[in-house]
This record gives structure tokens, C-alpha cells and sequence, in this order.
């Protein structure tokens, strides 16, 4: 059941990557780079404060995981959700408001303003989805809690390419994108409905408290790390270049949709094995989950990386250059993440937040140097690729403390000699097919089309050899994506 639950959030989520790649490739073709980076721009701009609404959501989890009774955690939860939303618009008003008629420091254009008070409302708007997909997470509910964002990522997705080509931009783009977000709100009313709050309980509103204070922290730290670096990168360069960059995390970007499925798996199941001690178990599941990527995503990550000029420049179109070697290392940045997520998920999952708030400051004592000294003019001024570097080093070093805790609290390795070996085989192949390429490159122009296969085929080929794969492996993977299994999962669960 626990595959079919990770492939239902998988799943609804590739799609929804599929269809924002397709999107976004589409705007940043037909509308410019310059476009790209203003909607960016708006997004990081109210993004930054979002850590006022995602204070409770983890503590939510943990203690209906645990066991709490569901609807006073409901009662607790939504009381906390509403203030912390209306508190999150002030704040954001306020400021804004302070920026331009009290600092009175200016816009980049009027487009661009317009854009972050649209993009204000998007993020108000878009809480409920949150709320209903933090409510089901906790409960393991899968289906319920991604149908509300796979509905309305589809039809933003598939209409947003029509408003582009119609002939709007940024402003248009942007106040289409809130009413999406509006037209589906019902729908997470009408689900969050079988889990109606009962009465306010003051004992497990403290236990949400002394896990926000933590939270509160992490979350703090999150959002000046993921939203600072475009901002920074703005305001030391310009939109344009901000766009290079989105358009390379469009696509490169796309890995971390696997680390979020992972993160609302393993965080409620870790939650509770970890409750019972039944640490051999947290142990195993990670074992598979890693060699699930040394032998099927990490393979797939060099192919992409490997091909990375001509896709981009032929998907975005040569003004695109410059987001090349941004997507390179964004890929592998992204694989990172996916790799050291189930440890994170440990410490969290072990209630030991206030070591996950030390992880953070670790990680952001990492990046204000890092992002400074490889954007900044008086360093290095690498642009697009500095904030891609930044987010390469940023990544490995919280992970490797990831792992060293979750080593210390569970006692037990997580290594495997043979995902060891097959890294190295993959990195190695990629390295010497990269060397060649030219050889298919002077066959023919569409070179890397053929690329991808070959490159998989000389690995698996020998892996084969060497014993590191085996039919096991690839009937393992053809049952964890069985079609008729997740179809019976997702009309249970809503059938209940």
C-alpha cells in the first residue's frame, strides 16, 4: 500500500511537472525571458513570507500521525490556519506599502508591481490547497489529498499555453493563474468535510505550539533560502537573466517533485514506525528507496544532463543559451535533495526539530556567503550559474548533515556497497560518453535523441555484467508501477 500511495503522489505530481514543463517552455519561447523573470520576480517577492503560513503544518502531521483525535486536531489546525493567513496578507501589505510610499524604493516597471500584488492573492488562495493536502497527508489519505492540486494544475497548466499564445504577458498570465486558483476551492471544502473540526482542546493546542517554535525557525530559514537567491540575483543583474535561470529550473527543477512525493510519504510513515521503535523497518525502507535511485533516476539524471545544449536550445530556442549551464548543475542539485530526503525525514519524524532548526542555520551560515561570492559584482558576478552553483553546494552540505544525524539517532549505516558501485559506474560512462559525443554529433544534428538510449543501454549493459542489476529489480519496479494496484487504491480511498 505504501507504493501505491508514493506513486498516486508521484504520479499526480509528474503530470502536473509535465504540464508546467510543457507551459513553461511555451511562455518562455512566446513571451521572453524578460516575462519569465517579472512573474519570478513576483513570486519570490510574496513567496519570502510565506514562512508565517507554514509554521504548523509539520506538527499537524505529527500528531494526528500519532494518534491524536482527528477533530480536535481540525478544530486546533483551522483556527491556527486562518490567523496565520490573515496575519501572512498584512505583513505582506504592509511591506509593500512601506517599500514604495514610506522607503519609496521603486519597482523594476509598473508591470512588474502589478505582478506581486496578483501574486499576493495567488498565495492567499493557494493555502487552502496546502491545508487540505497537510490534512490527508497526515491521515495517508493520497488520492484526497492531491486531487484538489492535480485538478487545478491541469487546468492552469493547459490554459495558461492559450493565454500566452492569445497575447497576454506577465499581468495576464498572472491574474489568470488566481482565478484557476479560485474556480477550485469548493472542491477542497467539499473533501475536508468528511474530517469536520469538534472542540477546541488547549492541551493539543500547546503541543502545535511547542512544535511551531521550531518549525517556525526552519521554515524561516527555507524561505530566505529559496526565495533570496532570485531576488538577489534581480537586483544584482536584471529580470532577463533571473529568467535564464527559471527557464533552466522549469526543467531541471523537475527532480525535486520525487523528494516531495518522498518527504509526504516517509514523514508520517517514519512518524509512526518511529513511535514503535521499529527503527530496522525505517532501515529497510530506506535501503530500497536508495537503490530505487542509484538504478533507475540517477542513470536518467547524467542522460539529461548529457544532452542538456541541444534540449534546451531546441525546446526554448537559442536566445536560451545562456540557461545551459545552469540546468546542468540545477539537475544535479535537484538529484541531491532526492537523495538525502528520508534522512531528513529521521530527525523530523523523530520529533527532533530544534536539531532540524541547527541543520538550517548550518545551511543558511552555507549559502549568504556562497550566494554573495558567486553573484554578487564584486566577486565572481556569475549570474544564473552562480545561483546554480550556490544551490549545488547548499544542497550537499545540509544533506551530509542530514545523514550524520540520522546515523546518530537511528545507530545504523545506510550504505550499500552495490548503490556505491553502481554511482560510480553511471558518473564514469557519462563522463567518457560525454568525452565522445562528437562522434554521434558529426552523424547526424538530432545526435542527442539517440543519445539517451545508448547512454541507458551501456549502463544497464554493464551493470548486467557486473551483477548490479538483475531481473529482480525490474520486477520490483513493473509492480511498484502496476496500473491496476494504484487504480484500486485511489477508488477505495475515495470511496470511503
Amino acid at each position: 500500500m505504501i507504493k501505491q500511495k508514493f506513486l498516486v503522489h508521484f504520479g499526480s505530481n509528474f503530470i502536473i511537472q509535465i504540464l508546467t514543463m510543457i507551459a513553461g517552455l511555451v511562455v518562455a519561447r512566446v513571451a521572453g525571458p524578460q516575462v519569465v523573470g517579472v512573474i519570478s520576480y513576483g513570486t519570490a517577492y510574496v513567496g519570502i513570507w510565506l514562512f508565517i503560513t507554514g509554521t504548523f503544518g509539520s506538527g499537524h502531521i505529527k500528531l494526528i500521525s500519532e494518534g491524536q483525535d482527528i477533530g480536535r486536531c481540525i478544530k486546533v489546525y483551522s483556527r491556527i490556519f486562518y490567523c496565520s493567513l490573515i496575519l501572512y496578507f498584512i505583513t505582506v501589505s504592509g511591506f509593500f506599502i512601506i517599500q514604495k510610499y514610506v522607503l519609496r524604493v521603486g519597482f523594476e516597471s509598473k508591470t512588474q508591481e502589478i505582478v506581486v500584488i496578483l501574486s499576493l492573492l495567488i498565495a492567499v488562495l493557494s493555502k487552502y490547497y496546502e491545508y487540505n493536502n497537510t490534512t490527508f497527508t497526515a491521515t495517508m489519505e493520497q488520492a484526497k489529498a492531491n486531487l484538489p492540486d492535480l485538478i487545478k494544475g491541469i487546468a492552469w497548466q493547459i490554459s495558461r499555453i492559450v493565454v500566452v499564445i492569445v497575447g497576454f504577458r506577465a499581468i495576464g498570465l498572472t491574474a489568470w493563474n488566481a482565478i484557476i486558483t479560485l474556480l477550485f476551492i469548493p472542491l477542497v471544502w467539499k473533501l475536508l468535510k468528511k474530517y469536520p473540526g469538534t472542540v477546541w482542546d488547549q492541551q493539543l493546542f500547546r503541543k502545535y505550539v511547542s512544535y511551531a517554535i521550531p518549525i517556525f525557525l526552519i521554515v524561516v530559514i527555507d524561505s530566505i533560502i529559496h526565495y533570496s537567491d532570485k531576488l538577489l540575483l534581480a537586483h544584482f543583474t536584471n529580470a532577463t537573466e533571473l529568467g535564464y535561470f527559471s527557464a533552466a529550473n522549469t526543467i531541471g527543477g523537475m527532480i525535486t517533485l520525487a523528494s516531495s512525493s518522498i518527504g509526504f510519504i516517509f514523514f508520517p510513515l517514519f512518524s509512526s514506525l518511529i513511535a514503535k521503535k521499529k527503527w530496522e523497518v525505517v532501515r529497510q525502507k530506506i535501503i530500497q528507496y536508495q537503490e530505487l535511485l542509484s538504478l533507475f533516476v540517477f542513470p536518467l539524471v547524467c542522460a539529461v544532463i548529457l544532452i542538456s545544449k541541444p534540449l534546451l536550445t531546441t525546446v526554448l530556442g537559442a536566445k536560451y543559451g545562456p540557461s545551459v549551464v545552469p540546468f546542468m548543475i540545477i539537475a544535479l542539485a535537484s538529484y541531491v535533495i532526492l537523495v538525502g530526503m528520508p534522512y531528513g525525514n529521521i530527525i523530523s519524524g523523530a520529533g527532533l526539530f530544534y536539531l532540524g532548526v541547527r541543520i538550517n542555520l548550518i545551511k543558511l551560515a552555507v549559502f549568504i556567503p556562497s550566494i554573495v561570492f558567486f553573484v554578487s559584482p564584486k566577486f565572481l558576478n556569475l549570474g544564473a550559474v552562480g545561483v546554480a552553483m550556490n544551490l549545488l553546494i547548499v544542497n550537499i552540505s545540509y544533506n551530509y548533515f542530514y545523514l550524520f544525524y540520522a546515523r546518530q539517532i537511528s545507530g545504523y549505516s545506510f550504505f550499500h556497497g552495490r548503490n556505491i558501485a553502481r554511482y560510480v559506474l553511471a558518473s564514469v560512462v557519462a563522463m567518457v560518453f560525454y568525452e565522445r559525443h562528437n562522434i554521434l554529433a558529426n552523424w547526424f544534428s538530432l545526435w542527442w535523441i539517440v543519445a539517451v538510449p545508448a547512454y541507458l543501454s551501456i549502463v544497464y549493459g554493464v551493470m548486467w555484467i557486473f551483477g548490479l542489476m538483475k531481473k529482480e529489480y525490474i520486477k520490483n519496479i513493473m509492480e511498484i508501477v502496476s496500473p491496476r494496484k494504484i487504480l484500486n487504491y485511489v477508488k477505495n480511498e475515495l470511496g470511503n
